[in-house]
């Protein structure tokens, strides 16, 4: 059995691999590439391979492709790996060999993985709640507009629909709140930017 600490970063990972009996036997930086990976496996000859990763922002990439590779791989939680986050010295090779050590050893604190389905409708659902926030942000920094200039809004149930957006076209303001209400975020473009020669 062969234990494997992966220090992971965007394009590359440190990898440590220990033996069953604790001894370092690679310890050397790899690209996040399934062949890179693939070679590695060949080069421990078919032995049974363990993973541990840290769940950093992009952790489930290089999780699935070790995945396919048949590595079984656990995926620490970074807050409680108290081993890496209070160590003096700091360095990639470090950071991998105390994976290792602690895979080894079973200390590993896992976090549940869900299946990659479970995550991909995860990752759509915190898009979608992202950009709902947005829009709210936005629209009450328009309100916020409007209030400072002391306008009276028109008697329509949504500023933001077809009514609402020709009362907004057509407000006169100063050049500065002007363009602060020409948001792309809201429509493609208004009159103050046409007139201008440019989008905002």
């Amino acid at each position: 059995m062969y234990y494997l600490g992966i220090d992971h970063h965007k394009k590359f990972s440190q990898v440590a691999v220990m033996n069953k009996k604790g001894k370092l036997e690679i310890n050397s930086k790899i690209a996040n590439q399934k062949v890179a990976f693939a070679t590695l496996k060949n080069h421990l000859n078919g032995n049974p391979c363990k993973a541990t990763i840290e769940a950093s922002r992009n952790w489930t990439k290089l999780y699935d492709l070790l995945e396919e590779l048949g590595i079984s791989t656990q995926v620490a939680h970074p807050l409680k790996l108290r081993a890496i986050g209070e160590a003096k010295i700091k360095t990639d090779t470090i950071d991998a060999t105390t994976l290792a050590y602690l895979l080894r050893a079973d200390l590993i604190p896992k976090i549940h993985v869900p299946p990659k389905e479970v995550r991909e409708q995860k990752n759509l659902l915190r898009h979608r709640l992202w950009l709902v926030r947005l829009q709210t942000m936005t629209k009450n920094r328009i309100y916020d507009l409007l209030d400072r200039n002391h306008l009276e809004l028109p008697a329509i149930t949504n500023l933001f629909g077809q009514t609402g957006r020709k009362f907004l076209d057509n407000l006169k303001l100063s050049n500065i709140d002007t363009q602060n209400l020409c948001l792309k975020v809201l429509r493609g473009g208004c009159k103050y930017a046409e007139r201008k020669g440019r989008s905002y």
